[in-house]
Formats: C-alpha cells, structure tokens, sequence
C-alpha cells in the first residue's frame, strides 16, 4: 500500500525586495563639508551682526595738524558725523576729497578703534598776496594760488611786478618771468624768518636787478639778490628802529655802506 504524499510543505517566507536592497545599499550620509559651509554662514551672520552694532558708531572725532579750518568744517567737507560706523565709513574716498582742497596738501584718516576717528592733515601756509584785477590772489610757498579775496591782512608781503595773464585756483602760477616768482618766493621766507609780521610790506620784482620793498612808509633799495638774506635781516632791524609815522628811504645796495634818508 502505497504511503500518502506528505501535503505539508515547508513554506517560503515573502521578502520585501526594496527593503534588502535599501540595506545592502543604505542612502549616502550628508558630507561633513555641509555642516562647515552651515558654521561659516553663521559665523558670517554673527560677524556681520557685530559690525553693524552700536559698538562701531563714532562718538570722537578729532582733528591734527589743522590751522586753517575746525574740526566740523573738515566733517561737513567729507560727510562724517557722530553716529556713523568707523567700520564702513569710506575713508579713502574722505582722503581724496580732502586733498582737492587747495589748502591740504594730504589728509589721512585714521581710525582708533572703537570709536575714534582721528583726521590729521599737512596744510599748504599763505606766503604772498599777489594784486590781481582788484582782488588778491593767496600763493603758497611754490607759487601754488590757494585762495582769491577781496583783501589781505599784514604781515605778508604784497608782491608786485609779476606779469601772467590768468591762473588756475590750486595750481602753480604761471608767469612770464618764472625766475620772478622764484624769486619772490625766496624773499617771502626771509621775511617770515625775521619776523616782520607787524609791518606793511610790499615787494617789488618787475627789475630784478633792482628790486625793491617797502616797509610801511619806509622804501628800501634792495639792488639784486646777492646777500638777499642778509639785506631782509638788515631791513628788519631798522625799520623797527624807526617811528611807524616817519618816512625816508633805506639803501642796501651795499652792506658795508647802508644809508638812511629822511624824506622832509
């Protein structure tokens, strides 16, 4: 008698294909350079947050080296004011419009941090007065025309004898006679070194073989500019040595024979 077939087969369990196949290949983890990339921006944000903070706004303002205008006016030139951040402010843009100025020579802006920015200039100094078409024309000591005015105060000498058709306002003064300007230029640092700020003085350089001043209502012959700085020394000295009201004429032609004349 033959045995019955055994109809109890081992059964086979069902797999989820997709789920093997996602654990013999797992999904590829975030690289670490996108956490970097995410610590970067955030320490950019942060940085970005303190340099817009109160921390970096200007509360002194300061000003070196500057005769010939105040502090607020070299603000309101470039724009600065209390309350800006020393930071961003655009200082080398402040620099340059500082420079066209024909009085500054060069301007730095220097920041001291936190909150300090310091303006220290080099100015260009008056040295002349030259008449011009009724108005008077301010030159430095390389003949540079700083200013125009309606008029000039003593204690620099008014140039005459200089021939030039026009000029340009921050520029050297062109003249017919460069050798002229040279010259005045010269005389004008003599007479600042012996100090005759407290007198009228008045150049004269149309002859510059005979070149003459005067001093208030003193005329002095100054001849050529040989020993020139020992002859302004001599004018300084005399001309202190005689009333303001008096007038009369000094020769300096000749050092070893310096003469005074009263005029009557």
């Amino acid at each position: 008698m033959k045995r019955p077939r055994s109809e109890s087969k081992k059964k086979i369990p069902n797999f989820d294909l997709s789920q093997e196949i996602d654990y013999y290949h797992p999904k590829p983890k975030k690289p670490a350079t996108q956490k970097y990339v995410i610590a970067v921006v955030l320490i950019v944000l942060a940085g970005a947050a303190f340099l817009f903070s109160p921390y970096f706004a200007i509360h002194n303002i300061r000003a070196e080296n500057a005769s010939k205008y105040t502090t607020t006016e070299l603000c309101d030139k470039i724009g600065l004011q209390a309350g800006d951040n020393a930071i961003l402010f655009n200082r080398r843009k402040a620099e340059d419009t500082l420079r066209q100025d024909p009085y500054i020579r060069d301007a730095r802006l220097i920041l001291e941090l936190p909150d300090t920015i310091v303006i220290s200039l080099q100015e260009r100094k008056v040295r002349a007065y030259i008449p011009y078409m009724g108005s008077y024309l301010y030159i430095d000591e390389e003949g540079r025309v700083l200013d125009v005015q309606s008029s000039y105060v003593n204690g620099l000498p008014l140039i005459e004898g200089l021939v030039f058709s026009g000029f340009h306002k921050g520029e050297i003064l062109e003249v017919e006679e460069p050798k002229a300007l040279n010259t005045i230029l010269q005389i004008s640092q003599m007479i600042e070194k012996y100090d005759l700020s407290d007198f009228a003085v008045t150049i004269d350089v149309s002859d510059l073989n005979e070149i003459t001043a005067s001093v208030n209502q003193i005329q002095v012959q100054l001849g050529n500019m040989e020993n020139m700085d020992q002859k302004i020394r001599n004018m300084a000295q005399i001309v202190q040595t005689i009333p303001e009201n008096d007038r009369g004429t000094l020769d300096l032609h000749d050092l070893s024979d310096m003469r005074f004349e009263y005029l009557t």
